[in-house]
């Protein structure tokens, strides 16, 4: 994908790394020119992630400036610098990012993980069928220090499990209930820890139902006194959570029913 400024001034590598800073690995410069670079790599994600979304057929992008602020995500651009008369174009894009996961493995044990995924992979259509893709995956490996196996995929197209299967002999998938994708040999470091349930969900607190309402009745009909006055509590509370604290009797309310609460050393006057 062209563009009107120059692509190789901005991102002077073959593959340039781009986090939330919206900042390239090599930048330069003064305040000024750090807006200039963020306003054009702004750019350059937007259209990007558009294109991605379109070749995918989704109805909105993944990956745009917005998206990328605030997460761990990262953006991985390929860069063809003889391209548009020297200025240089993007042709490739991959974004990864953590995500929290309910999953399951091949026997239905579950899991809760937050594994590295693969968010968004496009290659320009002028592009395609030159390995440029397997370039791009190549350079996300060695820079995340990840296996293939161990990526969960979200909603990968079928050029794309093609992609893995043959580059990576991945095609053996493991369904889930989410739009994720991940493969056989993907759970395999997991086991241990779901044994001592790392990754399993904390047991839910039982309540004893009955000795609740024992509670409850025993609240209700017991009177109780404040300044030697008797006064009767007429709603039941919960014998945990915040409603469980007891509550004084409400003064208004006494001396709207003409039932004020006097000390012992009070006079009537009147």
């Amino acid at each position: 994908m062209e563009f009107k400024f120059n692509v190789n001034k901005l991102l002077p590598r073959k593959i340039n790394k781009v986090t939330h800073t919206l900042i390239p690995e090599d930048f330069r410069g003064d305040r000024r020119e750090l807006n200039e670079c963020q306003r054009q790599l702004s750019r350059v994600l937007d259209d990007m992630g558009e294109a991605s979304a379109r070749a995918q057929g989704l109805n909105k992008p993944i990956t745009s400036t917005l998206k990328l602020r605030d997460t761990d995500h990262v953006v991985y651009l390929l860069v063809d610098n003889e391209a548009n008369n020297g200025l240089g174009s993007v042709v490739g894009l991959l974004k990864t990012g953590s995500k929290n996961l309910f999953m399951f493995d091949e026997t239905g044990a579950h899991y809760q993980l937050k594994p590295r995924c693969i968010l968004d992979f496009y290659v320009h259509e002028s592009r395609q069928r030159m390995g440029l893709g397997n370039i791009l995956y190549q350079h996300m490996l060695s820079e995340e220090d990840i296996r293939p196996v161990k990526l969960a995929i979200d909603r990968p197209s079928e050029k794309f499990l093609a992609f893995l299967d043959k580059y990576y002999g991945l095609s053996k998938i493991i369904p889930q209930n989410n739009k994720f994708v991940v493969f056989q040999g993907f759970f395999d470091d997991e086991r241990q820890d779901v044994r001592t349930n790392r990754y399993s969900l904390p047991a839910k607190t039982s309540i004893d139902i009955g000795a609740s309402n024992v509670v409850h009745n025993n609240i209700g009909k017991s009177n109780s006194s404040l300044n030697g006055v008797p006064y009767s509590s007429s709603v039941s509370r919960s014998s945990f959570g915040r409603y469980a604290a007891a509550r004084p009797p409400c003064s208004m309310a006494n001396i709207i029913h003409n039932t004020a609460v006097l000390g012992p050393s009070a006079e009537r006057t009147g």
